[in-house]
Formats: C-alpha cells, structure tokens, sequence
C-alpha cells in the first residue's frame, strides 16, 4: 500500500491529465481500502488533489472535487487542517465551472460540513464566502451555515468567541439581493432570535426596521 501510494503521488504530478486521473483513481482505492497508509501523508495527498480542483480538463476536475468529497467522508476530523484551504479552492469553483462540477462540488462542500468540526467549517465559510461578489458562492455558503447552525444549535453557538460575527453576518445574509440566500438569512434570524444572547446582539447591530 505504501509504493502504491507513493505512485499514486507521483502520477498526480504528471503532466498528463489521463496519468493523473490514475492517480487520483489509487487514492480514492487506498481511502476505501487502507486509510491508514493516507493518513500519514493526509496532508501532501490533499495539497495534491487540491491543485487538480482548478484544472482546465473537466473530466479531471470533477474527478478531484468528488476525490475530496471522499477524503472529507473517510477521514472526518483529521480533515480539519485541510478545511481553509479546500473551501477557498471549492467555492471558487462554484461560480467558476460548468454545472456537473458545480453539482459535484456543492455536494463535497456539504460532506466536508458533515464531517469535519462544525466550527472550523463554519470559520472557513464565513471567512471565505458570505463576502463574496458572486451570488452563487454566497447562495451556498449560506445554505451550508444553516445546516451548521441547525446541526451545532443555538445554544452552543451563543456561548462562543464567534456569536457577534454570527449575527453580523445573518443581519447580511437577510438583506441580500439574492432571494434564496435572503430565505437562508432569515432561517438563521429566526433561530437565532430564540435565543436572548443572540436576540439583543441582533437589535444592537441590525436596524429594527430591518429586524
């Protein structure tokens, strides 16, 4: 499994674009088969299958973001270091791509939010995609942070670091000129309202005629 991996690698650093789908084939085989071999190496594998999300082939980069999809489902939390740079490169994707890899990559970015810690993808997504000048992109990350506050709950969220930036954020995600992402906004408003922590941090920085 080692010389296998160590090919698999190798072949991704090809110039070929059919040598490197190979490779990308090896390691979905050794996530599946011998994850205990990748996990020692988690880190130049990600970078490598990382740097193919962007590439010109669209066969390969489909191929890439669904590899990644089963990085995140097979190594759950020891995906957590690889979190900020993979959703930087996917939700650039999301606007930048042909549909079947916007499709491929919406569903990565929800199991990457499924597996690893729900406060480093929520991070991640606040970080890189509620600012975003494309719709798409905000679309998304917003539907992602609702699924996140849904699964973390209230509660806990009200009780850390993040809780002003969380409501500044909704209070963006609610005026959007984008009516799915203002539907998302105001999901995460309502929730957030039943809370009293997160209800008088919303009045204090949300206009109560936008409130």
């Amino acid at each position: 499994p080692h010389q296998f991996l160590l090919e698999a690698l190798s072949l991704l650093g090809s110039d070929d674009w059919e040598l490197k789908e190979k490779g990308l084939f090896s390691i979905k085989h050794l996530a599946g088969s011998h994850s205990k071999v990748l996990l020692c190496r988690l880190c130049d594998i990600c970078w490598a299958v990382t740097c193919e999300v962007t590439n010109l082939h669209l066969k390969m980069s489909y191929s890439s973001v669904v590899t990644l999809g089963e990085l995140f489902a097979t190594f759950k939390k020891d995906m957590d270091s690889e979190v900020d740079e993979v959703a930087r490169v996917l939700l650039q994707m999301v606007w930048n791509s042909l549909e079947f890899v916007q499709k491929a990559v919406t569903q990565t970015l929800g199991i990457m939010v499924a597996n690893v810690t729900p406060a480093r993808a929520m991070t991640a997504l606040m970080d890189r995609g509620v600012k975003s000048c494309h719709v798409q992109v905000r679309k998304c990350v917003a539907e992602l942070l609702l699924s996140l506050r849904e699964k973390i709950g209230v509660m806990k969220l009200a009780d850390t670091p993040r809780a002003e930036r969380l409501v500044h954020m909704a209070g963006k995600l609610v005026q959007d000129c984008d009516k799915d992402t203002r539907h998302y906004g105001q999901e995460m408003v309502k929730m957030l309202l039943n809370d009293q922590k997160f209800k008088r941090l919303l009045e204090q920085s949300v206009s109560t005629w936008d409130l």
